[in-house]
């Protein structure tokens, strides 16, 4: 090493000098790595332990000495990274077979640091390619460490913000999911230790209060009492400090989704503004908005508003016949206390809202995103083709008047992409303004489609209405929306509601035909008649179809639809799944639907 040149001499890390990088140097900590594994005696059933430990030395400074040469290159890395990962597989090998867990924080810990290092070398030398960045960002975050996570992402952004505005999308997708959930979780772990250090404290001082309660002469009652005092106001404080921590447990999930929402919302903005022809980003920011107008209407509406109630039916507020429970039997003290506590709640966490409320709710924000999107790429195939399912999923959100705009402008632009048989993917809030279908037609033809299915079961059978049905509403052709269609009709319409209780009898008599065709040996056996391959296939697929329909405006105005998703999963699919439904159906129906729901329930119970 006398020859190499002093620049080479030096480790550079994310561009900082931490000291010599010659290989000796690099494997200093050899000696104290093999004391350890060897203290742990992990290796010591093998004959050939002081070879392994020879091996690993061998390979590590051969790769130190790759990583010496002056033309830097990322196979030397990637060698050197792979040695590391078997190394660290083969300790957790041993440590099964040996049922050993000791020193996990410094052995384990000296190869991690290992590979770090790098990683942060890889990235500082070969900027240039995403590929390496995106690595250490997948490490990471296998290794838990969020906040070096965050870091990665503002320097990717640094260095390619410009080149590649994909990489502003995957920023603020993962403050606004993974970042989110590893905060909820790293926050709940704290809080309950604290919680716990509190509980002892509490229960310390309650012991000491006996004691000194307990027997007191008559001499010692002024000093007793004085300590007792202290005590009882040490207690106090206590109390408060556990008041204060529950409130920020029921506080915690609102508050960091919160603040996911504003850290998504000002990457995508910056991206836009470093990339203002990416259509891309735009999308992500009408699907932030649309994310963020639910959350605020759902989560923070009623905290802005104290006056305003929830007057909406609750499983805990109506019987099985959809009456409301008299307010009497309810604890007026405990109600009291629960409204004090929410009024509390709610006071301590409009103090970080900034945003104005009843805009971002009410889905003004959301149409700004979207009317700007549609004046810079009024001819933009996809881009029209993913607002309109963007719009069409969130219809309480989105204006019917802008809907009918989306629905024109797609029209005017492809018209020969639109026939009569195709127009049923259209929305609900703009059939009946739209000049692309009028509601009579579309009843027409839904009856015709009802019609066809039943000719179709008696001339070519089951088999060949299911494929029809999904040629129609879940093909595969290009078009405006390439999902399921079935969802954007209006559930309303008596017809839509036949259509769909067609395609559920069509399952119930595709299920039954093939339960006959089990052989003897089930049929004595009694098996289910899921357990037929098909049966069970064409089950799962049906109650996937119904579980996207809940997202939609069937979920939220169709009683029918729940008490049709029940009928399926008590007679055809399994009964362990109707509390979940009539309780989904709870959450997501309008009042007036959900007493339609009971009652059909209790009518046909």
């Amino acid at each position: 090493m006398e020859n190499v040149p002093p620049n080479e001499m030096v480790n550079v890390s994310c561009g900082l000098k931490i000291g010599p990088n010659t290989p000796e140097n690099q494997l200093s900590t050899h000696q104290s790595y093999k004391t350890k594994l060897n203290r742990q005696h992990l290796f010591y059933r093998f004959q050939s332990v002081p070879f392994i430990f020879s091996e690993i030395i061998r390979k590590r400074r051969q790769h130190e000495y790759a990583l010496q040469r002056r033309n830097k290159r990322v196979l030397d890395y990637d060698a050197y990274i792979a040695t590391e990962l078997a190394i660290l597989k083969l300790i957790r090998i041993r440590r099964q077979k040996a049922d050993d867990r000791r020193f996990t924080d410094k052995i384990e810990k000296s190869v991690i640091s290992r590979l770090v290092r790098l990683h942060r070398q890889l990235c500082y030398r070969f900027q240039s390619r995403i590929d390496v960045w995106i690595r250490f960002v997948e490490m990471c975050k296998i290794l838990g460490r969020h906040m070096s996570v965050v870091r990665l992402w503002n320097r990717i952004l640094q260095v390619h913000g410009r080149t590649d505005p994909r990489l502003w999308a995957a920023a603020a997708s993962y403050h606004l999911h993974e970042n989110a959930n590893a905060k909820i979780r790293s926050s709940l772990r704290n809080m309950s230790g604290e919680a716990d250090k509190l509980a002892e404290q509490q229960k310390k001082l309650r012991r000491e209060l006996k004691a000194l309660t307990r027997f007191v002469e008559e001499k010692n009652k002024n000093t007793i009492a004085s300590i007792v005092e202290e005590l009882r106001q040490n207690t106090e404080k206590l109390n408060q400090a556990s008041d204060e921590l529950a409130r920020d447990r029921r506080l915690l999930w609102d508050r960091i989704y919160l603040d996911a929402i504003r850290e998504a919302r000002r990457l995508l903005t910056e991206g836009i503004s470093l990339n203002p022809d990416c259509k891309l980003l735009q999308l992500e920011l009408v699907k932030l908005e649309a994310a963020a107008a639910d959350f605020f209407s759902t989560r923070i509406t009623d905290r802005w508003d104290p006056i305003k109630e929830d007057n909406r039916p609750t499983t805990e507020s109506m019987d099985i016949s959809g009456n409301p429970v008299p307010a009497g039997v309810k604890n007026k003290k405990r109600k009291r206390y629960v409204a004090k506590t929410v009024e509390d709640d709610n006071t301590q966490f409009m103090a970080n809202v900034t945003e104005d409320v009843l805009f971002v709710a009410s889905g003004k924000a959301l149409k700004l995103v979207i009317e700007s999107l549609l004046e810079q790429s009024p001819n933009d195939v996809k881009t029209l083709e993913s607002l309109q399912l963007v719009a069409s999923t969130v219809p309480h959100l989105v204006e019917d008047s802008l809907m009918v705009k989306l629905n024109e402008v797609v029209y005017d632009n492809f018209p020969h992409q639109f026939a009569v048989d195709d127009f049923l993917h259209i929305g609900a809030a703009g059939l009946s303004e739209a000049p692309i279908l009028k509601q009579d037609e579309q009843r027409s033809c839904l009856i015709g489609r009802t019609v066809q299915l039943c000719q179709t079961v008696l001339c070519d059978g089951l088999p060949a209405a299911l494929e029809l049905w999904d040629s129609w509403f879940t093909g595969t052709e290009q078009g405006v929306v390439k999902r399921d269609r079935f969802r954007y009709l209006n559930p309303q319409m008596p017809e839509a509601v036949g259509l769909l209780r067609t395609r559920l009898l069509l399952h119930s008599l595709q299920s039954s035909w093939l339960k006959i065709d089990l052989s003897d040996e089930q049929v004595v056996m009694k098996q289910p008649a899921r357990s037929h391959p098909e049966n069970e296939e064409l089950q799962r697929k049906t109650r996937a179809w119904l579980d996207t329909l809940a997202t939609s405006n069937w979920g939220q105005q169709s009683a029918e639809f729940w008490f049709y998703y029940s009928c399926f999963e008590r007679d055809f699919g399994d009964c362990t799944r109707l509390p979940a439904v009539q309780w989904r159906a709870s959450k997501t129906l309008e009042p007036e639907a959900y007493n339609r729901f009971t009652s059909l329930l209790n009518t046909n119970s």
